[in-house]
């Protein structure tokens, strides 16, 4: 909450506050993939079978998700985490929202939207080069672009010391 750490802030926010809340969101998501980067590298994490290191990848399953993700944040003013928090200050368009989406969950993985589901991630393009983790300098392919992103994102909405502290601590 005091954060106002929002993905839907930084793309259809207010003019004002779209620089400081994608600053906000960089700085988060570079601290998150530092931390994996690091953690993985020392053997502390690792995720060889995770489904996101697939050389497969669910074309469908991205064309029609994210999409979805992205019409379903907006129509509902927030994403998961944002209407989370604000479940918790008492707003009941959040809970309701929270409620149904953890119906649908529910039902897309377990329940009578599970076939479907399945039938849309059987969709597959298989990638000719593997995981970014098998390239050589795979940690820093994916974090350089992330850093280079946060870093000019900073310096153009100059977001105040809290807000860049409390992405860190998100990510």
């Amino acid at each position: 909450q005091i954060s106002r750490f929002c993905f839907r802030r930084a793309v259809a926010g207010a003019p004002e506050e779209r620089g400081s809340a994608a600053a906000t969101w960089a700085i988060a998501l570079l601290a998150a993939a530092t931390a994996f980067a690091v953690l993985s590298s020392l053997g502390f994490v690792n995720l060889g079978e995770h489904r996101f290191l697939a050389s497969d990848v669910p074309l469908a399953g991205l064309i029609l998700g994210g999409p979805a993700f992205g019409i379903g944040m907006v129509l509902t003013r927030g994403c998961i985490s944002r209407l989370t928090v604000l479940s918790a200050t008492g707003n009941l368009r959040a809970l309701t929202v929270l409620l149904v989406l953890a119906v649908t969950i529910h039902a897309t993985l377990k329940g009578v939207l599970a076939p479907l589901r399945g039938w849309v991630n059987g969709f597959t393009v298989d990638l000719p080069l593997g995981t970014v983790t098998e390239l050589p300098g795979g940690a820093f392919l994916v974090i350089a672009p992330i850093a280079v992103g946060a870093a000019l994102l900073i310096w153009r909405a100059r977001p105040s010391l809290t807000h860049l502290a409390l992405g860190a601590v998100i990510g």
